[in-house]
């Protein structure tokens, strides 16, 4: 058999290939955009979404599943009610490819959708603005506030631009003295939102103390890098305060909404992030004033204190007041010697009536009377108690020679007998509980004798 292949050369089964080829694609594009126009749209069910993407020379099957478009925030409807994609309709595509290796067919699998064009770029706005508001990113609660007086003031912008030099000049005449980091990026196209995202990143591992994000007017498609899902994540994972000064008021970005702080403008950016010094040292002067103010009202109320205090009799004429106190003192302390005294006599005088009363010789007597009086006591109650007992003793004979006479056994001893039926134990005390053939047990004094019943004659 001839060979056409060299030892080193691998041959390939289809599945074999098909599946290699799954693997190096599938890692290779797991986060991808596509830009194309869509044909073929079908949303049946209004659950899973198919089409096809395609450009001048090919065409892409997408899909975009339930799961994705509702985490996506992704709305199907403009505020007319107008459905957003159809066919014709120019749109960027995210997601990651997968293939069908059983027939070699690939795919995108969607997770998000943006329509092209002002337009549409408004609508895709609105769309990650619900979405990022219901995942929490622009509560007030989480909002950090900026530092008074920041150390390092990190800023981000193009350095070609003039916001840098407003920015400059904003802080030079408001406070002169500060340190300025700058972090140069790109502020518009696709790759402006990851290039802002790194910016943040090297500026917070820096150690700056706030952040601003910085651009100048423009149009809506220009502000689109600030309106990027993967910023707005990025902002709200910072851990410095991030002011957001981009394009003029009238323009809101989804960065606004997420920053810390939202400046009109850059400029107004770098009035929030410093004070202004004459303005500080102003209010300092005032608080100042209104201290030394406050000192001399406080003093002269406590002078106001000290001279009536002083002025009262006691401070007055202490010599006077203190011979008065002594004086009371004194009444007081022979009062008292006197009340004890006579205290001291009471008690002696009822300590000597009391002793009389328990002399020796009362005490003997008075034991000795309540001595006989327990014995006699004693003894009726003695007598008492034996005669209770005779009596219970008579009436105990009694009730016992009763019972002795009710007893069965004593019955037949006197030469009675009882009778019962066999079975039931039933004693017989009428002829009518017999019938013929009965059994009958008939106990006697010294035994029982069965008999059955052949005959009934009634009295």
């Amino acid at each position: 058999m001839m060979h056409f292949f060299s030892e080193q050369q691998k041959i390939y089964k289809v599945s074999e290939l098909n599946l290699e080829i799954k693997r190096n694609l599938e890692s290779s594009y797991f986060d991808i955009w596509v830009e194309g126009e869509i044909s073929n749209y079908a949303f049946p069910n209004r659950k899973h979404m198919y089409f096809t993407l395609k450009d001048d020379n090919s065409m892409l099957k997408i899909a975009f599943f339930e799961n994705s478009i509702k985490s996506s925030g992704f709305l199907f409807s403009d505020t007319a009610g107008n459905s957003v994609l159809k066919d014709g309709i120019h749109v960027y595509v995210n997601g990651y490819v997968s293939i069908y290796d059983k027939r070699s067919e690939y795919q995108i699998i969607a997770k998000n959708i943006i329509p092209v064009g002002e337009g549409n770029l408004l609508l895709a706005f609105e769309q990650l603005k619900k979405k990022l508001e219901s995942k929490g990113l622009f509560d007030d609660a989480c909002k950090k506030k900026p530092p008074v007086l920041p150390g390092k003031i990190g800023l981000i912008t193009s350095k070609s631009g003039a916001v840098i030099k407003d920015i400059i000049k904003i802080l030079n005449k408001r406070f002169g003295n500060y340190h300025l980091v700058l972090r140069n990026t790109p502020v518009q196209g696709k790759q402006a939102g990851r290039e802002i995202c790194s910016a943040i990143d090297e500026l917070e591992e820096y150690g700056v103390d706030v952040i601003i994000i910085a651009r100048g007017g423009g149009s809506f498609e220009d502000l689109s890098c600030f309106n990027e899902e993967e910023l707005a994540e990025r902002i709200f994972k910072c851990g410095i305060p991030v002011i957001s000064g981009v394009g003029h008021q009238t323009d809101f970005t989804i960065c606004d909404f997420v920053a810390d702080v939202r400046a009109a403008t850059p400029t107004h950016a770098a009035e929030i992030v410093i004070l202004d010094k004459q303005e500080t040292l102003r209010n300092i002067m005032s608080l100042s004033e209104k201290s030394r103010n406050f000192l001399k009202k406080k003093i002269a109320f406590l002078k106001r204190e000290i001279f009536l205090i002083s002025s009262k009799s006691i401070f007055r004429w202490p010599r006077i007041i203190v011979n008065n106190f002594w004086q009371y003192y004194y009444s007081y302390t022979e009062e008292l010697k006197n009340n004890i005294s006579f205290i001291i006599s009471t008690g002696k005088k009822s300590f000597g009536i009391l002793n009389s009363r328990l002399s020796p010789l009362i005490l003997k007597r008075k034991i000795m009377t309540d001595t006989d009086s327990i014995r006699g006591r004693a003894t009726l109650i003695n007598e008492k108690y034996k005669s209770v007992l005779i009596k219970k003793r008579n009436e105990a004979g009694i009730i016992l020679e009763r019972l002795k006479s009710s007893n069965p056994v004593t019955i037949l001893e006197k030469g009675y007998s009882i009778t019962k039926l066999v079975g039931t134990g039933k004693i017989v005390g009428d002829i009518s509980i017999v019938t013929k053939g009965d059994l009958i047990e008939t106990s006697v004094k010294n035994g029982k004798l069965y008999s059955e019943v052949i005959r009934k004659n009634k009295y």
